[in-house]
């Protein structure tokens, strides 16, 4: 009975250090990369209303600079 527990409790041991050493880091990987490429996603988005916001207010008749291609 006591080989028993001291047999359970080895094991516990054992899964409990695996998890905390290996699948605890894979984890907060994941969970920061999803988080970034959110962060990422919201920078384009309003980069993109950014665009949209200077090209709208561009008037007809505008000089547009342009470099002559040779």
């Amino acid at each position: 009975m006591e080989v028993r527990i001291i047999l359970f409790v080895i094991i516990i041991y054992f899964v409990v250090r695996f998890v905390n050493r290996y699948l605890m880091p894979i984890l907060k990987i994941t969970k920061m990369t999803h988080h970034q490429m959110g962060e990422m996603r919201r920078k384009m988005e309003n980069m993109e209303q950014q665009q949209q916001q200077k090209q709208s207010k561009r008037v007809d008749g505008d000089y547009i600079d342009y470099e002559e291609v040779k």
